[in-house]
C-alpha cells in the first residue's frame, strides 16, 4: 500500500492488519501477545481488525514485535539544500495569525 494515495483510515487499517501478520509471523496468539503490551485481547483485536487504537498502545505493540526501529525514519526533518534555506531567510517575516476581535462577535 502506498501511504502517501491512502486515506487515514486505510491507513490504520493496513498497519493493523501488519501488525497482525507479523504477530502470527512470530507465533504470538492475540492473548499472549495483549499480555505482553498490558492491554486486554479485545484491545489488540480491535486494533488488528480495524487499526484504531492509542499511539501509546501502538508503540508498546511496536516494541514487543521488535518494531521500533521502524519508527525512525517517521516525521523526521528533511534535509534542505542550501538554496532552500537562502529562500526562506528571504522570505517575509512570520506573522501571527489573524483574530477577530471580540467586539465583532
Amino acid at each position: 500500500m502506498d501511504f502517501s494515495l491512502a486515506l487515514p483510515d486505510e491507513i490504520c487499517a493496513e498497519l493493523g492488519a501488519r501488525t497482525r501478520a507479523r504477530r502470527v509471523q512470530l507465533n504470538f496468539s492475540v492473548e499472549e501477545m495483549a499480555q505482553r503490551i498490558g492491554v486486554s485481547y479485545q484491545t489488540l483485536s480491535h486494533f488488528e481488525r480495524h487499526g484504531k487504537c492509542s499511539l501509546s498502545t501502538f508503540v508498546r505493540t511496536l516494541e514487543a514485535l521488535n518494531a521500533t526501529p521502524d519508527l525512525q525514519s517517521v516525521l523526521v526533518q528533511q534535509a534542505q539544500t542550501i538554496e532552500d534555506m537562502r529562500v526562506k531567510s528571504a522570505g517575509s517575516q512570520r506573522q501571527r495569525a489573524y483574530r477577530k476581535s471580540r467586539s465583532s462577535q
